[in-house]
């Protein structure tokens, strides 16, 4: 059909096209991620390191699209239910690596972005939760590919939400009040992705990882050398908590019926 066959080219073609947009920078393109998120940089960003996790991300969407183009795998259900999803969220946020290095600017237009491809990554994450099939693919690409993909930008999600208020003025950028958003923001993405993590059970372990390692970032930002907020270090590390003591307790109840 040639609609499933357009599925498959996307799936090849956009993980690629997400990698070489990262680096547009390089090529003399507008200005780096890092200096753009450093210009409205609040008390929710991870720590620069944190975003490597792009990396895996990136290498894992890679091998998804080899993976589901090879003919072998043409009539693979769980590659046609989550390729749709899959491909709108690696356009968009190709959409979101272009639109913020051009413009050099975090808006709230690059929120809502950011929310378009998270609600493409979980429907691309229940989709294959519910979609099991046999083999090493399915365990060891579509999965953490997809649980990393949501659980990244869920935690990007809130960033983003925080860089577009203080890039708007709405939050101011030192003082009692930006410490009072930052923590009230850290505590509705914990909620939130402590929420996904009960609703996942045992299906939950890379989305969950990739909220940890968010969570993780942000504490080690709020200690660092050149920035101390007690409170928005503490509110994340309480939030970690939270997060891995559902994913724990959830992955003992066991898988939900399918």
């Amino acid at each position: 059909m040639p609609q499933d066959q357009l599925r498959r080219l996307l799936c090849l073609i956009l993980p690629w096209v997400q990698i070489v947009t990262a680096f547009l920078p390089a090529l003399g393109l507008g200005t780096s991620m890092a200096v753009v998120s450093a210009a409205t940089r609040t008390p929710v960003v991870p720590a620069g390191y944190a975003f490597s996790i792009w990396s895996l991300i990136f290498a894992l969407a890679a091998a998804y699209g080899i993976w589901q183009f090879l003919p072998a795998n043409r009539d693979s259900a769980l590659a046609r239910r989550t390729g749709w999803p899959l491909a709108g969220s690696f356009a968009l946020n190709t959409l979101w690596q272009v639109t913020s290095q051009l413009t050099a600017s975090v808006g709230f237009g690059l929120f809502l972005i950011i929310l378009a491809s998270l609600a493409c990554a979980l429907w691309a994450l229940f989709t294959a939760r519910n979609t099991p099939e046999p083999g090493l693919a399915a365990r060891w690409i579509v999965a953490p590919l997809t649980g990393l993909l949501a659980g990244w930008l869920t935690a990007a999600s809130f960033v983003n939400l925080s860089s577009a208020a203080r890039a708007t003025g709405i939050l101011p950028e030192h003082g009692i009040a930006a410490t009072l958003a930052a923590v009230i923001i850290l505590l509705a993405a914990g909620g939130a992705a402590a929420a996904l993590v009960w609703l996942l059970r045992r299906d939950a372990s890379w989305f969950a990882g990739a909220i940890l390692w968010a969570f993780v970032g942000v504490v080690a930002a709020n200690l660092g050398v050149n920035q101390v907020n007690i409170p928005a270090a503490l509110a994340a590390g309480v939030m970690l908590a939270l997060v891995f003591a559902v994913a724990w307790q959830r992955r003992r109840a066991g898988p939900l019926p399918v």
